[in-house]
Parts: structure tokens; C-alpha cells; sequence
């Protein structure tokens, strides 16, 4: 049964698509509290307030930064629901949306009674995913992802702060790294701040969780429900 308490935070910013995008889905009488967000910081805000919502990222005018603002928001807030509202044609967007740990995908080309049927869905603790998706989604899956870039494919860290951020996921010390490294321990932590600025995270068990992707103890139900428009 769906949760009655659950808010929606949607999230865009652009003042005009969120409110817009808001009062699209309060005109569906969804029995749900809508709330628009359109910086990180009242987004935050919101989910310190109460974490027991749904976060419906918009694609629309993030300029390229919207998986990597959800993946810091997955490393904050484990167990977070978001739907991406991607624009079609980006398959890297839409696997990538899944690593980091989507519960649902809707399209902007899409109508809002197919976001509600998703929302409701996320919401039973189910994936909302187009059958022709599929495929697509579990291969890309299985393939392992090196680089750390940003939705256009701009790399983010140099080939050594990647090293280094693996290492660190999988549990080594600093010293540990400069020794399988062959560097010193001051690049290292040197190393490491940099890779904190440049990802928006500020301690090793953060990035650890965002080169990991999201936590395998998240115990949120992974049942697939159709989001064909004929389902």
C-alpha cells in the first residue's frame, strides 16, 4: 500500500520548470504534498526536515549537472527514492541514472500521468523502467565504469585521482596507497583534497560510497513494474 505520508520534492533550477512541473502533478489530485526546490541548499534543507520523501530530479535546464548532483545526494541521504525526468535520445544518462541508484525514469517527452504511475510505483517500493529500456540498462550495467566524468563525458579527476579514489573505496590507508602507489603519503592527502572539492564531498567513507555506487545494504525492494504506456 502507498505510503500517504511520503512528499514529493521536485527539483529543477529553474524556477519556472519546478513550479510549472509542481503544479502539474497537484492538478492530478495525487493526495500528495508537493514541494518545489530550486537550489541544493532548500533541497537539503528539506531533506534534513524529513528524509521520508520522493526527490524528482529534472533534467531539463541542469546543464549537464543533474546525475552528479544526485549521485552526492545518494552519498548523503542513503536510501534516498529519486526519478529522474531525463530528456530522451542520452542512454548514458539513463544507465548512469541507474548506478547511482534510480528507482524510476520518465521521459520529458512523456505526459504527467505517466510520472504519477511512477511516482506511485517508486512509492510501493517498486522500479518504474521502460520494457525497451531494459536491455539496454542491464548491459550497460555490467559493464565496469573507470572514469568518473559528468553527464557531457568531461572527466572529472586525472587518471591518478582515480587511482587513488579506488583505493580508497576498497578500504586502503593513506599509507597503504603511497606504498601501492609509489608516491608519498603528502601527495596522497594532498591528492585527496583535491578529489573532495571536485566531487562535493568532504571525508574517505563518502568517497567510497560514490565510486561504489549506492550501498548494497540499501534494502529498498527492487521490483519492476512495466512503464510501457499499454502496461
Amino acid at each position: 500500500m502507498r505510503s500517504t505520508s511520503a512528499r514529493i520534492l521536485v527539483y529543477d533550477n529553474s524556477v519556472l520548470q519546478c513550479e510549472l512541473l509542481a503544479k502539474g502533478l497537484e492538478s492530478l489530485q495525487l493526495g500528495l504534498e508537493i514541494v518545489c526546490a530550486t537550489d541544493p541548499g532548500s533541497l537539503h534543507t528539506l531533506l534534513t526536515e524529513d528524509a521520508n520523501s520522493v526527490v524528482i530530479v529534472s533534467d531539463a535546464s541542469m546543464n549537464g549537472s543533474t546525475l552528479s548532483f544526485a549521485k552526492q545526494l545518494r552519498v548523503r541521504y542513503a536510501g534516498l527514492p529519486i526519478i529522474f525526468l531525463l530528456q530522451e535520445g542520452r542512454h548514458d544518462r539513463v544507465i548512469e541514472a541507474f548506478r547511482i541508484g534510480a528507482r524510476g525514469i520518465v521521459y520529458s517527452t512523456e505526459n504527467l500521468s505517466q510520472l504519477a504511475k511512477c511516482i506511485d510505483c517508486v512509492l510501493q517500493g517498486e522500479v518504474w523502467v521502460r520494457r525497451a529500456d531494459l536491455s539496454m540498462i542491464f548491459e550497460g550495467l555490467l559493464k565496469p565504469t573507470v572514469r568518473v566524468t559528468d553527464v557531457n563525458g568531461k572527466t572529472l579527476l586525472t587518471p591518478r585521482e582515480e587511482e587513488i579514489s579506488l583505493l580508497v573505496a576498497e578500504g586502503m590507508t593513506n599509507r597503504e596507497i603511497s606504498r601501492t602507489l609509489s608516491i608519498s603519503e603528502s601527495t596522497v592527502k594532498n591528492s585527496l583534497f583535491h578529489i573532495f572539492e571536485k566531487l562535493g564531498i568532504s571525508n574517505r567513507v563518502e568517497l567510497a560510497q560514490y565510486m561504489n555506487g549506492p550501498s548494497a545494504s540499501d534494502e529498498t525492494a527492487f521490483r519492476y513494474r512495466d512503464a510501457d504506456p499499454a502496461a
